[in-house]
Parts: C-alpha cells; sequence; structure tokens
C-alpha cells in the first residue's frame, strides 16, 4: 500500500470517527455507488479509458462518500460533503478525487461553498445528460464538465423558481492559469420535475477548464416521455488542454437531443449530438496524437441507443450502443456496446 493510499484511508477513518463522536452535529449520511460495465470497443477513443479498445471492464466512476448539515441557527446551516471515488478496473490508482467541499446555508441569502465542486457551466445540465457517467456521455462532445479544485461556488435562494449561480477558481489552481476563471448561471424550473414540467438554464463560462463558452439546456417532461437539448458554442483559449499552436481554430457550435421514455421497471433512451469546435474529449485526442492536419477541424458525431432495468429499488442493470464519428478523421471513429451493474446506497 503506498504512502498516498495509507494518508488517504487515514484522513477518511479519522473524519468519520470525527463526525461519529460529535453529538451535537447532525449524523452525516454515508453514501455510495458502485457502477461497473462490459465494454467492447472498436478503437477505444470514446471508452472510460481512453485508448484502450476491444474488451475492457469499465469503471462508471464507482464512489464513496459523506455528506451532511449542522444547523447553525433557523435560518443559517452549514453543509459538507467529502466524496472519493474508487477505481478497480486496471493497475493505476487505488483512489481519485471527486466532489469535496464545505459552506454556508441561509434561508434568504443562499449558499456560499469552497473545496472542489462542480462548477455551475456543468451542473446546468440538469437530467439532460441522459448517459451521464457512461461512455455516451456529454463530455465526448462537448468540453466545459471538467471539476476543480481552488474552487468558490455561490447559489442564490430560489425565488419564482429561478436560482442564480456563479463559480470561480482561485489562482493556485495548477489547472487554471488564465486571467478570468468564472461561470454564471441561470436556471428556471424544475430539473427533477417535481413541481413542474420543464426545465431551462443557461451559463456563461470563461477561462476555466481553458475555453470561453456559453451553454443552454432545455428538458420537457410528458407523462412518461422527456424531452432534452443541450446547445453549446465554444472557443478554446490558449493552452486548453497544452494547445498553444491550434487553439484559434477550436471555435465552433455543438447540440445534443434526446429522449427517455419509462415504461414500468425500464427506462429506454436514444440520444443524437454534433459538435465542430475541436473541444470535446472525443476530438481532443486528434490533437494529442498529432493527427490534426491544420485545414480542419475534426466534428464529431454521436449517435447512441441505451436502456435501464430498475431489477430493485438500489439495483439496476443498464446498457449502451452507441457510435462516434470523427469528420475527416475516420481512423478516430469508435463503435461502442457496453452492459453494466450499478448498486446504490
Amino acid at each position: 500500500m503506498n504512502t498516498m493510499t495509507r494518508s488517504t484511508l487515514a484522513a477518511a477513518c479519522t473524519t468519520a470517527l470525527f463526525l461519529s463522536a460529535n453529538a451535537q452535529a447532525d449524523m452525516p449520511t454515508f453514501y455510495g455507488t458502485l457502477d461497473y460495465s462490459i465494454t467492447h470497443s472498436s478503437s477505444g477513443v470514446g471508452t472510460q479509458q481512453t485508448g484502450q479498445d476491444g474488451w475492457l471492464l469499465e469503471n462508471n466512476f464507482t464512489r464513496l462518500g459523506l455528506r451532511g448539515t449542522h444547523a447553525i441557527s433557523e435560518s443559517t446551516e452549514l453543509f459538507y460533503r467529502a466524496e472519493v471515488g474508487l477505481n478497480a478496473d486496471d493497475n493505476g490508482d487505488t483512489f481519485s478525487s471527486r466532489p469535496t467541499y464545505i459552506g454556508l446555508k441561509h434561508d434568504v441569502a443562499g449558499a456560499i461553498s469552497a473545496g472542489r465542486i462542480d462548477p455551475v457551466l456543468k451542473m446546468i445540465k440538469g437530467g439532460a445528460d441522459i448517459f451521464g457517467l457512461t461512455t455516451m456521455t456529454m463530455d465526448r462532445v462537448f468540453a466545459g464538465n471538467k471539476r476543480h479544485g481552488d474552487s468558490l461556488e455561490y447559489r442564490s435562494a430560489k425565488w419564482n423558481n429561478i436560482h442564480l449561480g456563479a463559480s470561480v477558481i482561485l489562482k493556485d489552481d495548477a489547472n487554471s492559469p488564465y486571467d478570468d476563471n468564472y461561470q454564471l448561471a441561470l436556471t428556471y424550473g424544475d430539473k427533477q420535475f417535481s413541481q413542474s414540467n420543464f426545465y431551462l438554464a443557461a451559463a456563461y463560462g470563461n477561462g476555466i477548464e481553458g475555453i470561453e463558452a456559453i451553454r443552454a439546456v432545455a428538458q420537457y417532461k410528458i407523462n412518461n416521455l422527456k424531452l432534452g437539448v443541450i446547445v453549446q458554442s465554444t472557443q478554446a483559449l490558449e493552452g486548453f488542454n497544452k494547445d498553444t499552436t491550434h487553439y484559434e481554430s477550436r471555435d465552433g457550435f455543438g447540440y445534443i437531443i434526446n429522449a427517455q421514455y419509462q415504461y414500468n421497471a425500464w427506462k429506454l433512451k436514444a440520444q443524437f449530438g454534433q459538435d465542430d469546435s475541436g473541444t470535446g474529449r472525443v476530438a481532443n485526442e486528434v490533437y494529442k496524437a498529432g493527427a490534426y492536419r491544420g485545414d480542419e477541424t475534426p466534428t464529431v458525431t454521436q449517435m447512441a441507443l441505451g436502456a435501464e432495468y430498475k431489477m430493485a429499488r438500489q439495483v439496476t442493470m443498464h446498457t449502451e450502443l452507441g457510435h462516434y464519428n470523427v469528420d475527416g478523421y475516420s481512423d478516430f471513429d469508435d463503435s461502442i456496446a457496453s452492459i453494466g451493474l450499478k448498486y446504490q446506497f
């Protein structure tokens, strides 16, 4: 067991003991998800472990965490979350970083938090990323879906179904060397569809993840059918994914449209997406391999079908079939078939 693993385990145990021993605090919730798939990929471009083709065992972000709140007054509470990823599908590190933050929430003023946080440009997706955390998730098409440390986030209180949000990354984050490192977001409606049958959102980001981007999301529920669309305009900034040569040409527009239908224990899904900015994860493989020709920014098209079957309240079997077409760079096309099992607690 290496030093990092021992340190991580020691920190996790210490935190758990401290929280359990503190009788004045509300008890934290211990939660987790175990999700693994058997996958076949023709080129390895779209898999969770990029570059591995053929038959694979894939980890769909298996994770464990603690979260909770502590009342300070009738209108104010402290909230926290500490989560770690567990990797058992390769010989790399056993643990990986996940959302870890602490914050204060006021009934009127809203909430502010600090730590490793998913920024607002990413999180406005709501439930519109219907293949999230699988090989067909939206980050293969769009940039702007990474999580960063050294983050500050503000979320307003809800007012007439409207939420405002802002994310800032501080200068000491090694992955964000840009002068502007912020995102702003506005959401309207209910992404859980518990109070309304629609959800709308828009966000602007500059500097975070090395891009300037505008993203808009819409989702509508009709009985058991949910329809969704995500559109994004993206411009890479100098140094995006270590690109200091071709970043100015990595500028374009993309969209994803999808539908999902719930039938008893089954959920059926279909999605089509395309992006010509050259900034999504699949397109980035062209640049990493040194295959970019200088006259044609790769356009990525995604087609995907999927199904989920609820075997029990906490157990879901899922399958995904999809294809990535990289226009002008056929060596980077990828056809993927996957079947997985997920357990949540």
